[in-house]
């Protein structure tokens, strides 16, 4: 059974320049400074823990970022932050988390959840890669399933952060899941979340190694690489190459029906592979799929205000990774907006809106926990002895 994913994950953007900001995180009605709580750059391994009298302090990269202020029992905080500018100390009001009180109340949980729809959730949030199979979700027993029998409709909730180990690429998550729905009439599953990156530890010299390679072998090809790349204007050096499918005319089998009309031909005219050429042609439909090339510039224009693109096309893009001799892969995804307005990208793989952006094809399976990298994850250079190798 075929599945649509949106992923829907906003992200971050990262610059040179760093910013210093402070705050204060209380509650809302009574006042009292919140201690623990953490506050973090989205999909990035920037964040800070409040103190005791509810202060933290976070250094901030240029650019613009989506802060997440969250705390168990309270409802998650996004506030947008530009660290190319200075920012005054924040103060932020938590408020109680009154859906999730509803939630346990009002639409009782499947109290045999995991086990009954564990394996989906698993295999359409974590993924069913080779680096999905080495995560585990260490909490798993915060999670809450909602099946609607009226809408045939599966919701899945969390009632802390998701502490989820990814051996893999050598990275602990901490993700505050906000929604998964599964759509079974519709066949389309959507989840959103806001993730915190913690890099594991290696036991050891070659382990750190393991994880560099698979982390740029997952990078390779993602969809943060192409948005990285379609920003620099590298899509071609970077091994995508985009194009647009349109049904045309048939023009081999208008040729093939001008010249072989076999009604008014003596036989002998044509040599047998040249007519089962012909043959084979006629049988093809009038209208056909073509693909054609894509100029990556015709797809973006500047954004009113800072240096981020708009993003903006119609119908569905392909994106083949693997067209150049320096990779060894070769998959095709596809890309499409789902509204009327641009969606933003920035230098280092940040879109925004996410769930404006739907994925299809190799990305639509690989996209997920599994495969996630930090915004702030860049490849190592090139060895200078093999210039040629990326």
């Amino acid at each position: 059974m075929k599945w649509l994913l949106i992923l829907i994950i906003s992200f971050t953007s990262l610059g040179e320049a760093q910013a210093q900001l402070t705050g204060t995180v209380t509650d809302s009605i009574t006042g009292r400074p919140l201690a623990a709580v953490s506050v973090y750059l989205n999909n990035t391994s920037k964040g800070a823990v409040t103190n005791k009298d509810g202060t933290f302090r976070l250094v901030i990269p240029a650019g613009n970022y989506e802060l997440v202020i969250s705390a168990i029992g309270y409802t998650t905080v996004i506030r947008r932050i530009n660290g190319r500018e200075q920012t005054p100390p924040i103060n932020i009001r938590l408020h109680q988390d009154a859906t999730e009180l509803t939630t346990i109340t009002v639409e009782p949980y499947e109290k045999r959840g995991w086990g009954k729809y564990g394996k989906f959730f698993r295999e359409n949030f974590i993924g069913t890669g080779a680096n999905a199979s080495s995560c585990e979700i260490l909490n798993r027993e915060v999670l809450r399933f909602h099946f609607y029998k009226r809408g045939n409709r599966l919701s899945v909730t969390a009632t802390e952060p998701l502490q989820i180990a990814n051996d893999a690429l050598g990275y602990t998550l901490e993700y505050r899941l906000e929604e998964f729905v599964a759509d079974f009439n519709n066949k389309i599953t959507t989840w959103q979340g806001y993730p915190l990156f913690h890099e594991q530890e290696a036991k050891n010299k070659d382990r750190q190694q393991e994880w560099q390679l698979s982390r740029k072998t997952t990078y390779r090809g993602s969809l943060m690489h192409f948005i990285r790349s379609l920003y620099a204007g590298h899509t071609l050096h970077e091994s995508f190459l985009i194009q647009r499918e349109l049904t045309v005319p048939n023009i081999e089998k208008m040729r093939v029906k001008e010249i072989y009309r076999p009604d008014f031909q003596k036989p002998g005219l044509f040599p047998m592979d040249t007519l089962y050429h012909f043959w084979e042609v006629l049988r093809q439909p009038n209208m056909i799929q073509r693909r054609i090339a894509v100029s990556p510039d015709s797809l973006t224009s500047p954004h009113a205000g800072s240096p981020a693109l708009d993003l903006n096309f119609d119908g569905t893009l392909l994106v083949t990774y693997g067209v150049s001799s320096r990779t060894d892969s070769f998959y095709v995804s596809g890309i499409r907006l789902l509204g009327a307005q641009p969606v933003t990208i920035e230098e280092n793989g940040n879109y925004y809106p996410g769930k404006e952006l739907l994925t299809t094809g190799r990305w639509g399976q690989s996209e997920k926990i599994g495969n996630l990298l930090p915004l702030d994850y860049f490849p190592p250079p090139p060895d200078p002895r093999y210039p040629g190798l990326h």
